[in-house]
Order: structure tokens, then sequence, then C-alpha cells
């Protein structure tokens, strides 16, 4: 796995970053090869529309939005990495940034059919239980890290 060449910085989202970060997450979305009808626009709106107590920080290498991660109490909500820069470091430096913010531990939900489950599990998490999307009906499991 490749690091990013150019400078990587993380910082909070705002809400000047809405349309970049939702064109982001429907890339990356629609790269993962997940069997659920999503559109950018429902994405945008969950975007605009944040989970009480959670915080959005997105990565940004160079001038260029690569990718968020997004975290909700015990749990990493989202970790998405633009297509364009999957696969040079960016997840890895992005769940590295989760941990420090989640020194306790946190959990995590993910397609069981997707490289993600690869990913965290390369990532040193523990994988747990599995079930059933609770809307498109997909196989998720559930990930855990304990420092």
């Amino acid at each position: 796995m490749k690091s990013p060449d150019l400078p990587f910085t993380i910082r909070d989202y705002h809400g000047s970053d809405l349309e970049t970060v939702a064109d982001l997450w429907w890339g990356s979305w629609q790269s993962a090869d997940v069997n659920a009808p999503v559109t950018r626009d429902e994405l945008r709106d969950r975007l605009a529309a944040p989970t009480h107590g959670s915080t959005m920080h997105i990565a940004r290498v160079g001038g260029s939005l690569a990718g968020f991660v997004t975290l909700s109490g015990d749990r990493l909500e989202q970790l998405f990495v633009a297509p364009e820069w999957q696969n040079r470091g960016i997840g890895k430096l992005l769940l590295d940034f989760a941990k420090s913010r989640k020194p306790e531990g946190f959990r995590l939900h993910a397609a069981a059919e997707s490289r993600a489950v690869r990913f965290y599990e390369r990532e040193g998490l523990t994988r747990g239980e599995t079930g059933t999307h609770s809307r498109f009906g997909f196989a998720i499991v559930t990930f855990h890290w304990q420092p």
C-alpha cells in the first residue's frame, strides 16, 4: 500500500464541504459494488442532517479531497475514500485517525461482500457478529477495535 506523495491533512468537516463530500461519498459507494439502491441526493441529504453527537473529518491530499471519516459515540459510522485515492494509504490514515480519536475503542459495520472487510481484517480489527442491513437486506459484519 502506497502512502500519498503529497501533503496529507485531516480537518473537521465544514458545511461548505457538503457538495464535494457528497460527490466523494457517491463515487466511493459506487466503487464498492454493494447492492444497495442509494442515490447521490440521498447521501447529500444524510450529510446535511448529521446524527446528533457525530463528528466528521475530511482528508485532503494536496488540494484534493481524498476521503472522510464520521465518528459517533463508540462507533465509526463512515469511512470512505475517493476512488482515485483508493489503495494509496488514505483509508489506513483515516482509520489511524479514528483510533487516535477513540482510544477506548470502537465498532463499525461493513458490507460482508465488500473490500472493506479485507481492509479492516488486515488492519487488525476483530471480526464480530454478522447480520442483515436493516434497509437493504445485504449481509453486514460488525468489527471491533480495542487498543
